[in-house]
């Protein structure tokens, strides 16, 4: 084994990194014995980076406050206290290659990529700008249907922003629709798919549906089936979505697709929501596999959390406003007759952009839609005080106390496992209440609060402690399981047939489980922030730990927020929610400079 120098223990003592960076370290070593100390360090930091999110790492942003700026690194390393020097061994480096090279690393203005992070940023980046371009003139007849769409809605703003999104799904192949909770992004897309269906041939147009989790999946399809009207039943519209890796015909483990880049998917619309949850990989899969012809409408808040893995691709995509290049304008006055903004500044792919700012989930007596908006504008006051207001019902806030965290135990777990448990639909009226959970360890991370729930619960029924399973228990599948054909992220509810438990998880085609055949699973009365992406509650808990805590940021708590129909409950204390709210997720990426300088 190759011998790794000691200060790399260091950073393994303080947790900087892992196991996992320093056998990256002895590859590295392997391809180079003479190995410049800078190449080993910045190398490490560079997975380390993308292990914890970004496609790319700074260097200078890490020389100043990243891994590179870690006191474990001693002047007697080799390490240059300058930043400029350390971007200059690494060019000098054989290890280190200039744009398109295919060595291990790649420096590109200041940015270290691994290789196939680096290539994959490039395509997808060139593969938008490709298809940013793809423009279409309106026939006379494709005007007439968009308008007949006019003609059955209410104008509630100066210009209908769902209008124009109906209008750009005829001019464009690529269209990105960024919007809160209720601002209409499902209604949008149901006009686009009505209209689109009718201008190009009916049945012989074939859709897709698609988001990145079965949760976020059912979701599309419930919206789509309930927000049908006169106009869009009179097509065939398709009612269910899919998760995109199913979408791309992929195994359970997802390590083989059936449609890639030499076997395109079949359809003439691909639709795909909740994208801020999808990682760079899953968008090179899912772009690869587009066909030329076809069209790509993505659906999303740009203010969420982005993938647990690589890459903020929607938040870094969307960057712009609602305004447009003097062509597009003029297209969209003629359809529409409305007077679109104007900005010849901004990139080609803005004209490929809506923003959807109205809300029509909720009114003006709306805290919930305040308190969103407050966060995600890093208003920590402004947030604070909506919470100890009394002028909201919809809002509340508690003080981390033991007695608090039990007081919520037992109305959002114990006693609405006494509501659902009883109701014919006890999986979906499970949904109705729900603690999300800032963290997953810790006294007040998931695992502590859903120990606790089942403690109140098995005390309350009359269940043995030792009991693993009882009726009407919420789980939560932890992996892919190929065997049973369930998802990580999946939820189930158990039920005694007479002879043993069975899991029943969400959708209509699942068959049951027996719980002897699922593994890894845990307790679902409280999610983590991130597992609740693409789900939506009546009413929600949001519990913070008690310490400021690096992990809390502005687009977690705005995740959570709006998570929420009809309540929201904060258990966390003043100085924590104002630390949260003024923390924002930044993840370092090239994408955007591609994007917004090199488009224009």
């Amino acid at each position: 084994m190759i011998a790794m120098p000691v200060f790399l223990d260091e950073l393994l003592h303080q947790e900087l990194i892992s196991e996992v960076e320093i056998e990256y370290g002895r590859f590295l070593y392997s391809l180079e014995g003479e190995l410049d100390p800078v190449v080993l360090v910045a190398g490490i930091a560079t997975l380390n980076a993308q292990l914890n999110g970004h496609i790319c790492l700074d260097v200078a942003r890490s020389f100043e406050k990243g891994l590179l700026a870690s006191t474990a690194l001693h002047d007697d390393c080799g390490i240059p206290q300058n930043v400029d020097e350390i971007i200059a061994r690494l060019a000098e480096s054989k290890l280190v290659g200039e744009a398109g090279d295919t060595k291990p690393l790649i420096l590109e203005q200041g940015r270290l990529y691994l290789q196939k992070l680096w290539r994959y940023e490039y395509e997808l980046a060139q593969w938008l700008n490709a298809k940013s371009r793809v423009i279409h003139s309106i026939s006379d007849a494709e005007k007439a249907i968009i308008q007949s769409f006019l003609e059955n809605k209410t104008l509630f703003d100066p210009i209908n922003w769902q209008s124009v999104a109906l209008t750009l799904s005829f001019m464009r192949d690529l269209l990105f629709i960024s919007g809160g909770p209720g601002t209409g992004k499902t209604h949008a897309v149901l006009n686009i798919i009505t209209a689109l269906k009718t201008a190009k041939g009916g049945e012989d147009y074939r859709i897709a549906m698609a988001a990145p989790t079965g949760k976020a999946s059912r979701r599309l399809s419930d919206s789509i089936q309930k927000g049908k009207n006169p106009i869009t039943s009179q097509v065939d519209i398709p009612e269910e979505a899919v998760t995109v890796h199913k979408l791309l015909g992929s195994d359970y483990q997802g390590s083989t697709f059936k449609y890639g880049e030499h076997n395109k998917l079949p359809y003439d619309l691909i639709i795909v929501d909740e994208a801020s949850m999808l990682d760079i990989h899953m968008w090179m899969r899912l772009v690869r596999a587009i066909a030329e012809s076809a069209k790509l409408v993505i659906l999303g808040d740009k203010d969420q959390l982005a993938s647990v893995e690589a890459g903020s691709i929607l938040g870094d995509v969307c960057m712009g406003e609602n305004s447009f290049s003097v062509e597009a304008a003029r297209c969209l006055l003629e359809v529409l007759g409305m007077e679109a903004p104007v900005n010849e500044n901004l990139p080609v792919i803005n004209d490929n952009m809506v923003f959807l700012t109205k809300s029509y989930r909720f009114d003006h007596t709306s805290g919930i839609k305040r308190l969103a908006k407050a966060i995600n504008g890093s208003n920590a006051a402004g947030a604070i005080e909506l919470l100890k207001s009394e002028s909201y019902a919809d809002l509340k806030l508690l003080s981390v106390s033991t007695q608090n965290i039990q007081s919520v135990i037992d109305e959002y777990v114990l006693h609405h496992y006494e509501q659902y448990s009883s109701h014919n639909d006890a999986l979906g009226s499970s949904n109705g209440k729900k603690i999300l959970c800032a963290l997953r360890a810790g006294p007040f991370g998931v695992e502590r609060i859903n120990a606790l729930g089942e403690k109140k619960i098995k005390k309350r029924e009359g269940i043995t402690a030792g009991q693993e399973w009882y009726p009407e228990r919420i789980v939560m599948s932890k992996r892919n399981n190929p065997i049973v054909k369930i998802r990580n992220g999946e939820i189930g509810i158990s039920k005694n047939d007479g002879e043993e438990y069975r899991i029943y998880f969400e959708g209509e085609s699942k068959v049951p489980v027996s719980a002897s055949r699922l593994s890894e699973y845990e307790p679902a009365y409280a999610l983590t922030i991130h597992k609740s992406q693409g789900s939506e509650f009546d009413d929600i808990a949001i519990v913070l730990p008690n310490r400021i805590n690096p992990l809390l940021s502005k687009e977690l708590l705005y995740t959570a927020v709006t998570r929420a129909r009809h309540s929201v409950l904060v258990i966390g204390d003043e100085e924590v929610i104002k630390s949260t709210i003024e923390a924002s997720v930044y993840r370092n990426s090239g994408l955007k400079q591609r994007i917004w300088e090199q488009m224009l």
